[in-house]
């Protein structure tokens, strides 16, 4: 009797153990490489620029559940081949896209536009272009897809439940299917 108590208690335990949830984590230098990956190319804009967004720099903040990106900006107007650079923060809202089974970046806005001197007369502009540059190009971009090895563990299947943002990186947290 004792046997067949202690073989319960193991099978128990094992079901307990393969159906808790896992969390993995997420580092901001894993959302920067995507994103840097995904603006390789120059961002075309009114068909008289190319926008370059590049060396972002992500931070997360879990006091406001967003995150924060600030890249480097070459703004190349085309016709005269000038240059203007500068620096771009945006923020965002992360939402878990589970028919995707990716992380999403969404609800883009400029935080913050800062250009060269010589372009201070049209920051107003600049910076209604980079709003609309943020909403358009930025807003649904996938910054991390789950892979499907992180969606087995053993013989136990998972799918992504939520992602929360903390100050370190982003948390994912996976439920086993029932």
């Amino acid at each position: 009797m004792r046997v067949a108590s202690a073989i319960g208690l193991l099978l128990l335990l094992a079901g307990c153990v393969t159906l808790a949830e896992r969390t993995y984590n997420i580092t901001a230098a894993q959302v920067q490489k995507k994103i840097n990956d995904r603006l390789l190319t120059p961002i075309p804009l009114l068909k008289v620029f190319h926008v370059n967004l590049t060396n972002s720099l992500v931070k997360f903040d879990g006091k406001n559940g967003r995150m924060q990106t600030t890249f480097d900006v070459d703004l190349a107007y085309l016709p005269t081949n000038k240059h203007i650079a500068g620096k771009l923060v945006v923020s965002g809202e992360l939402r878990l896209d589970s028919m995707a089974n990716s992380i999403v970046l969404d609800e883009v806005e400029v935080e913050q536009l800062s250009l060269d001197d010589s372009a201070t007369k049209y920051a107003d502009f600049a910076h209604g272009l980079a709003q609309n540059l943020a909403t358009e190009k930025l807003n649904g971009m996938s910054l991390y897809t789950i892979k499907s090895e992180d969606l087995k563990f053993g013989t136990t299947l998972y799918q992504a439940k939520n992602i929360q943002i903390t100050d370190r990186g982003l948390q994912m947290t996976f439920s086993p299917i029932k």
